[in-house]
């Protein structure tokens, strides 16, 4: 049965690309979805660097009126860069490789919440990125969700002092995403103590932000080599065996990562990315991990439901794919790609008024 002309069409297909497009979901701190369309793949040139901008809004809707600090992550909580806004909210980020990142603005104490935004950033030919981050009030009631990981290996390591001073200046110059610097200060970590699992995580992470893949590669092999019983390794290796079409060799390690410790919604995001591009895809499957990524990672991981989307309307379950757009945007109301999201969704209910009016 072939999919429907009106939904296969520029009405809904050639939008939906765009949509994923506004709100693209980094390592574990990554999917790598595809903004463009998830199902396309993620790899991008190793010489290709992005920029997220964005602005910052207070709880009222107004711009602030001082300077807000603003920190970009990995999806698995890497520090790939920090700033400042300017004078009435505007930040960026630049010379970012293809990742999925968090853009985090710290509560001030007194105001507003922490509030976090997701962002997808791939491509071959480099890009601009915009997100808005709506700062919530400090008294808001927010979802709980889980966020305390299972300690691993790495947590219970006896680190010499100056291995641990060394790993710590490393994290230092991340932040300040001075990753060249980063890097030399977690190698000389992992010269003090070779088999130091978090400083080799890190060193692996700064060099995918350097755009060494095959580097970093390396380093999260090294690692696992070390301990698999260590999840991250393994979710950032699944990432980059993702971008690179191996799915699945990606798919065993996001399995291993979920067997130490399942709370990681990146990983089972990447997990139903997979399972999708894979030949022959599992949908079945994929649904199943792309829903528990949206029910641990809460209002954050939203865009998710545009992958749940896509999914259903490869099915050609309509119904469903109209409820994954509907949550989307209750979920997400102020999200930039919003009106495009909710523009889809009429389209896709009058296709399926229009076929419940045409059956006998």
């Amino acid at each position: 049965m072939n999919r429907p002309a009106e939904v296969s069409g520029p009405t809904l297909c050639s939008a939906f690309l765009l949509l994923l497009f506004c709100f693209a979901p980094a390592l574990a701190q990554t999917p790598q979805t595809g903004a463009g369309n998830p199902n396309s793949g993620r790899s991008a040139s190793a010489n290709t660097s992005h920029t997220v901008r964005g602005k910052v809004y207070l709880p009222s809707g107004g711009v602030p009126d001082q300077r807000i600090r603003v920190v970009l992550e990995l999806s698995t909580g890497g520090v790939a860069g920090e700033t400042f806004t300017d004078s009435i909210g505007n930040f960026e980020f630049r010379s970012l490789p293809g990742n999925t990142y968090r853009v985090v603005v710290p509560s001030d104490q007194q105001s507003y919440e922490t509030t976090t935004e997701t962002i997808e950033v791939f491509g071959s030919l480099s890009r601009t990125f915009m997100v808005n981050v709506f700062l919530r009030d400090k008294d808001a009631v927010l979802e709980s969700r889980p966020t305390n990981h299972i300690l691993t290996v790495a947590d219970l390591q006896e680190v010499p002092k100056d291995a641990k001073k060394a790993y710590e200046q490393g994290l230092k110059r991340a932040r300040e995403s001075k990753h060249a610097d980063a890097v030399k200060h977690f190698q000389k970590a992992v010269g003090h103590f070779p088999d130091y699992l978090h400083a080799l995580n890190k060193l692996g992470e700064q060099y995918l932000m350097l755009n060494q893949t095959e580097d970093a590669r390396a380093i999260f092999e090294r690692a696992l080599g070390i301990s698999e019983k260590y999840p991250l390794p393994h979710i950032n290796l699944g990432i980059i065996l993702v971008q690179q079409k191996q799915f699945d060799e990606a798919i065993s390690h996001f399995e291993s990562a979920n067997r130490i410790d399942e709370t990681y919604p990146m990983c089972h995001l990447n997990l139903g990315l997979a399972l999708m591009e894979k030949q022959p895809a599992d949908l079945d499957r994929a649904e199943k991990e792309l829903v528990r990524a949206v029910a641990l990672g809460g209002r954050e991981f939203s865009y998710v439901r545009l992958y749940l989307f896509n999914l259903n309307w490869r099915r050609q379950s309509l119904d469903k794919a109209a409820e994954q757009l509907e949550a989307y945007l209750k979920e997400s109301p102020g999200a930039q790609n919003a009106p495009q999201v909710r523009e889809k969704l009429d389209a896709l209910k009058k296709k399926i008024a229009e076929d419940k009016v045409g059956k006998p």
